[in-house]
């Protein structure tokens, strides 16, 4: 049966409560008894903290609480428990919190902030992660050793190094023997903000009769961040409940406890009311968490005829004061450093360090656009040293069907040759350049990737079809504003054979949804697809066997669409709802279980002990820029990238485009304008004002090109679109910059100022 909805743009389920702004989001959310929750920041980069005084602050008019760390001593942290609620006795970067207060009013909040007095210590900092490495660095968390990890995460006792990992195939030395040419480069990625819409907001209440906390937030994990606080607090995991709500906009920055953790500190104080905490911009951008910066140096070995034979990298990733997800990021994001390219002989040696500053955390692409700007920008570098065209050596080297990865697991779905030639296509790849037009030059650049997701995985989902007809997906991939609602109604609508316009898809709610890993990792469509499908056609199978008894037929004859039963040379016998009302004369809901993991599937058999490198899917994406250089300015217009995703089957082919769309103003934003201002330790550019983002006026003309190689086990073989799409823009930009004005920029973002500099040293 062809899909009714699946392959179209359908609107989204969404849209009208979004643009007609009654989609509640946590910063819109009041509940009765509500208290204003404020904090406290650490104004030193690193300090012990000898005495917290609330006692004038507690004198407040309206103010309920006011508590330090060592009223709430608990750690948490999803992959390593390194990070306080609130500081305890000492603070590791500006911004920490250090102590809170609820109140009636904002108001009250503000006046009790002004009058708590802390007293420290201050300690040496390092906010670099080469100085953090050094022997004789202050060290930020003594003992690190002791702390709780969630993972194969291997500390260096002793050092700032939050985790390290290695990795080793084939024999690079003799790779580097074999070559003719061998390219040594060191390339910087920097940090940048999320800078969503909404800033970082939640509710939380606690229950002193049942000892249970309730969790209004928009983080992107529910059932994962429920654990996190249930880890870190000591308690049963049914006892807290995190409730959805509507996203602003996370890009990863929400996948973690920020605003949720402070406001359940504050409301085990609170006598059962429950606590509201907004993050401020400044907060937002100086102490919510960051991307990775990176430092990355890349020794590559190639054959004068533009073939591979080694590779040895080493990445320094700044962590930042506490661990977040950052040993998963410095693990799987180091991994792609191999590109999606064949590559006999590989080295690794990827190295988490902590700094006195922001913390970093899961930002879009996990690693993978640090990566991919250092590897695509050297790959334009080998490609100009030796003669050849920078699509010629991509398409020479890059994976086709069926290729091993460095884990030997076989590549299927492979799109990344498609990608490269229509990208290359659309931006005219090729053609004779425009003649200079005064100081302004113009030129074209290219970059490809490769991305897995995160595997293996678990989603549910329940699926309840009422006496009406009417259908409820009960799931717990949350709407990060990405259209996952609408995703999984086309998906169930078309599994189920019921009307789109008949299907509900609610906030989640941990007490009532099932399990989910997460909206992260590009995994939503594939997983929770599987899962909606699994139950779908369970659904499905019995509303035919019921229909089979009913009508007196085979169920071998009957069809269900759009909520209407047919039989095969007969047509239409009785809508869903007859049916139902037949069934349920007394009232009653049909009920199924979705479930789907990776876990056991075929695809997956690799190398032994290399298995948990393999992803049960895998993204690849091409995008290719057309520049204009200002040569008396330094100034960048980009006039128009081609950005070409290979997303298996496109469910929703606009929302496939809305995604790559939004990540290349993000990938652009991120490589000519985004940049931290620091003096030790302090964000001086903590405004919107200051810290510059991509504007309308910024924005070129945008070609989303999608490319749909199947994949055999994604729902109607899809894939996963949205994580890998801002990867290749930064390093596409870089290599036109090249192509226009002949001068190569290693470290981000790519400024006027510094290229006006390397275009007066070339001169």
């Amino acid at each position: 049966m062809n899909p009714l909805y699946v392959g179209k743009s359908i609107p989204r389920l969404d849209g009208l409560e979004k643009v007609t702004g009654r989609a509640v989001y946590s910063v819109d959310l009041a509940l009765p008894g509500m208290l204003h929750g404020d904090i406290l920041r650490s104004p030193l980069p690193h300090a012990r903290i000898l005495e917290v005084d609330l006692s004038e602050a507690r004198k407040v008019p309206g103010v309920k609480v006011a508590i330090s760390g060592r009223d709430f001593p608990f750690m948490f942290g999803g992959m390593i428990k390194d990070q306080p609620f609130l500081a305890i006795d000492r603070v590791r970067y500006i911004g920490e919190p250090v102590a809170a207060v609820a109140g009636e009013s904002e108001l009250a909040c503000q006046e009790a902030l002004t009058k708590i007095r802390v007293r420290y210590e201050e300690l040496p900092a390092v906010f670099d992660p080469r100085d953090a490495l050094a022997e004789g660095a202050p060290l930020l968390h003594e003992g690190q050793e002791n702390y709780t990890r969630f993972g194969p995460f291997e500390s260096v006792p002793g050092t700032n190094i939050c985790s390290t990992s290695t990795y080793a195939l084939g024999n690079v030395q003799a790779g580097f023997e074999a070559a003719d040419e061998i390219f040594t480069d060191e390339f910087y990625s920097h940090a940048v903000a999320h800078s969503p819409m909404e800033v970082h907001a939640a509710l939380a209440q606690y229950s002193p009769d049942t000892d249970s906390y309730t969790v209004w937030s928009p983080t992107d994990g529910p059932h994962r961040r429920a654990k996190e606080l249930s880890d870190a607090l000591g308690i049963p995991i049914n006892r807290i409940r995190f409730i959805s709500m509507y996203s602003g906009g996370g890009f990863g920055g929400k996948g973690t406890l920020v605003a949720e953790g402070l406001a359940v500190a504050m409301a085990r104080f609170s006598k059962g009311r429950p606590i509201k905490v907004v993050f401020t911009r400044e907060a937002e951008l100086t102490a919510s968490q960051t991307r990775h910066a990176a430092i990355i140096r890349l020794k590559t070995g190639m054959k004068q005829d533009g073939t591979f034979t080694a590779r040895q990298a080493d990445i320094v990733w700044d962590k930042g004061a506490y661990a977040s997800k950052g040993p998963d990021v410095a693990k799987r994001g180091s991994l792609t450093v191999f590109g999606p390219y064949r590559i006999p002989n590989l080295e690794l040696v990827s190295r988490l360090v902590y700094t006195n500053k922001e913390i970093a955390g899961a930002y879009r692409g996990f690693g993978t656009i640090q990566v991919t700007w250092a590897c695509e920008a050297q790959m334009d570098i080998i490609a100009e040293k030796l003669g050849m065209d920078p699509l010629e050596i991509r398409l020479k080297n890059c994976m086709q069907e069926e290729d091993l990865y460095i884990n030997g697991q076989v590549m299927r779905g492979v799109g990344s040759k498609e990608t490269l030639l229509k990208a290359s296509q659309a931006i005219g790849w090729g053609q004779a350049k425009s003649s200079p037009n005064g100081s302004r030059r113009r030129g074209m650049g290219i970059a490809t990737t490769l991305k897995p997701t995160v595997t293996p995985s678990d989603s549910y989902c329940l699926i309840k079809v009422s006496m009406d007809g009417s259908v409820t997906l009960l799931s717990s991939s949350v709407e990060v504003g990405a259209g996952q609602k609408t995703i999984l109604a086309q998906i169930a609508a078309d599994t189920i054979g019921v009307p789109l316009h008949s299907i509900s898809v609610p906030h989640s709610d941990t007490s009532i949804a099932p399990f989910d890993f997460g909206v992260t990792s590009s995994r939503t469509t594939f997983h929770m697809g599987n899962a909606v499908r699994d139950a779908g056609g369970k659904v499905r199978r019995k509303i035919l066997e019921w229909a089979q008894d009913v009508l007196k037929t085979d169920a071998a004859r009957l069809n269900l669409i759009e909520g209407k039963i047919l039989e095969e040379g007969v047509g239409e016998r009785i809508t869903l709802q007859a049916l139902l009302a037949k069934i349920y004369q007394r009232g009653g809901s049909l009920l199924e279980v979705g479930h789907y993991s990776s876990a056991q599937s075929a695809s997956l058999q690799a190398s032994p002990d290399l298995q948990y490198m393999s992803s049960i899917f895998w993204m690849f994406a091409t995008h290719a820029a057309e520049v204009e250089v200002d040569t008396q300015t330094g100034i960048v217009k980009v006039l128009k990238i081609a950005a070409a995703h290979d997303v298996g089957k496109a469910i929703n082919p606009a929302l496939c485009e809305q995604q790559i769309e939004g990540s290349v103003i993000m990938g652009l934003s991120n490589a000519l304008l985004e940049e931290f201002k620091m003096k030790n330790g302090r964000i001086l550019n903590d405004t919107l004002a200051d810290y510059k983002l991509a504007s309308m006026m910024d924005i070129p003309e945008i070609i989303p090109i999608l490319v749909e190689t199947g994949h055999a086990e994604g729902p109607f073989g899809a894939k996963g679109v949205g994580e890998l799409a801002a990867a290749p823009t930064a390093p596409a930009i870089a290599n036109a910059i090249f192509d226009a004005v002949g001068v190569r920029i290693r470290d981000l973002p790519l400024t006027p100022e510094k290229i006006l500099k390397a275009l007066r040293e070339k001169k």
